[in-house]
């Protein structure tokens, strides 16, 4: 799995792995993952995680509106 990441965003799914969320529910899927500034902000999954939490959040960290 790790070598399906690009070398420069792996770190992102190590801390992922390393955290409750995945190691609790790591394989649900589809997953949403938002980092920045080399934090993980949010995971998400599922087309409602999509919709209710992550869209609004990336609209927040960007500054924009849908």
């Amino acid at each position: 799995m790790e070598e399906n990441w690009p070398a420069d965003a792996r770190w992102i799914l190590t801390e992922f792995l390393m955290s409750d969320e995945g190691a609790q529910r790591g394989n649900w899927t589809p997953r949403f993952i938002l980092a920045q500034d080399g934090k993980i902000i949010l995971t998400v999954t599922g087309n409602d995680g999509w919709k209710q939490k992550m869209w609004p959040k990336v609209l927040e960290v960007t500054g924009t509106a849908a």
